[in-house]
């Protein structure tokens, strides 16, 4: 498998307000770590990241531990974006690391990250776009060298072409640590929520962005409503 470089284009996320904040939307090939707390939008952002190559017809995995397959696309469909009919095309991909029965023991998500590290190098050829959601419970119990070695092969996946989404809770590593992961990473996007009118809306900071124009905004703040999916929220009326 001969790794590549290939010229970074701009890949829309099809959300027409989010695609202005960012200049045009993602940068494709790229690796991207989105940390945040419980509650974020995490999962809803990174779906809406890859949702813009798959309209595309790109092909995507997801590798998700918080969900089973159905609550994965239930989820899209919360937040307005319904990933459904690219899961039955063939076009996404999704393993949920959940499975009926078991339990998350220390030494099951000890297995997992390296498992997880294994399939994404194996089916680098497959997919042209990887997303892992979320890295939280595969790197609790990992030691700082496998996640390293874990960020370190995402980096070569990206390399050979692909965009590659991580999201992870807030606080799950040591900061010297998370540190050391984002340097390998080309994006690096942090959530958190700030209050409107006495309601919580989530914030979107974006830290760095390699490949994005220039021109991109570095905070965007927004809703998910299930009626009208991923909108936006002017920023100086919050109060962080």
């Amino acid at each position: 498998m001969a790794e590549r470089r290939v010229y970074i284009r701009i890949i829309p996320t099809g959300n027409e307000e989010f695609d202005i904040k960012l200049a045009g939307g993602i940068p494709f090939p790229s690796l991207i770590f989105i940390e945040g707390p419980h509650g974020t939008g995490k999962t809803a952002l990174s779906q809406l990241f890859i949702r813009g190559g798959l309209y595309l017809g790109m092909k995507a995995v997801a590798l998700v531990s918080e969900a089973t397959i159905e609550g994965y696309l239930d989820k899209s469909k919360t937040a307005g974006l319904d990933l459904t009919d690219y899961f039955i095309r063939g076009l996404l991909d999704v393993y949920s690391l959940q499975t009926s029965g078991s339990s998350w023991s220390k030494e099951r998500l000890r297995k997992l990250l390296p498992i997880t590290e294994s399939f994404i190098l194996g089916s680098a050829d497959k997919y042209d776009i990887f997303l892992v959601d979320s890295l939280s419970h595969l790197a609790v119990n990992s030691s700082a060298s496998m996640i390293l070695a874990f960020f370190s092969t995402l980096r070569r996946v990206t390399d050979m072409g692909k965009l590659v989404i991580v999201t992870m809770h807030e606080g799950v590593l040591p900061e010297d640590l998370v540190t050391r992961a984002r340097a390998i990473c080309d994006g690096y996007m942090k959530l958190g929520t700030a209050v409107l009118a006495g309601r919580s809306v989530n914030v979107l900071r974006i830290v760095k962005l390699k490949g994005a124009p220039t021109t991109f905004e570095s905070t965007i703040s927004f809703n998910i409503d299930p009626a009208f999916g991923i909108k936006l929220v002017p920023i100086a009326l919050a109060s962080v």
